[in-house]
């Protein structure tokens, strides 16, 4: 139990180091071409998603977003209908949390702490969401722990909505692809409905200030893309 809290708290210290290094990247601006092309794709994937689960009217679902960052995914799902005091965020990072708690509407809670430990009551939500956790957590163990406490939090009939890249990337070793298997060892004995999409990021950077056109293309055929987007539903 020793080894296992200091190995937790090294992680949650690396990422907190890494995820400070990325504030104020251009790459995530929106006034950058390939970052514009990702998102609204994504948004017009997840939204097929969950109106396919039967998961549309989220004005009636309590809603929790695991590493919810400046808040961009918490806006996003009030205007798709969630109500603001239904929805929660979580982040390790005070920054964040307080650019997240300035940007959303209110209502909205966002929360500075670890996913390893949540806040919450059992079976206190409809829908958990992570978008890019897990390739950030490089110690298996963490990522264990953070896979059981969103189980732990999710209702019977609930479902956790997946968005996380499955390639490595050689140029930045701060973070790892996670594959069917190893999110199948994490969420033993759930459903899992996962599909390929979002063109992998350094095609996408070349391709999209000349042609988003060519970057839909090649989206829809699947075969470049570098991330799982699908839900994960408990079994009974």
């Amino acid at each position: 139990m020793e080894r296992l809290e200091v190995d937790q708290e090294s992680e949650e210290t690396r990422m907190r180091s890494v995820y400070a290094k990325r504030q104020g990247v251009f790459r995530y601006s929106w006034f950058n071409h390939a970052h514009v092309f990702r998102v609204q794709e994504l948004e017009r994937d997840i939204l097929a998603v969950l109106r396919a689960a039967h998961f549309e009217h989220l004005q009636d679902k309590r809603i929790l977003e695991i590493g919810c960052g400046q808040g961009q995914w918490l806006n996003q799902l009030v205007k798709w209908g969630a109500r603001p005091e239904n929805v929660v965020g979580i982040d390790v990072l005070e920054n964040r949390v307080s650019q997240a708690r300035q940007l959303c509407p209110q209502g909205v809670q966002v929360h500075c702490g670890n996913a390893t430990r949540l806040p919450f009551n059992n079976a206190s939500f409809d829908l958990v969401v992570q978008f890019t956790v897990f390739s950030s957590i490089l110690d298996i163990a963490v990522k264990e722990m953070v896979a059981r406490e969103m189980l732990r939090v999710l209702k019977d009939g609930g479902l956790i909505l997946w968005y996380d890249f499955f390639l490595n990337n050689p140029s930045n070793p701060d973070v790892r692809g996670i594959r069917k298997h190893e999110i199948t060892h994490l969420f033993s004995g759930c459903h899992i409905d996962f599909h390929r999409v979002s063109l992998a990021p350094p095609l996408c950077r070349v391709i999209a200030p000349y042609s988003w056109l060519g970057c839909y293309a090649l989206e829809r055929l699947r075969m470049f893309n570098a991330f799982y987007l699908g839900l994960i539903r408990k079994k009974y």
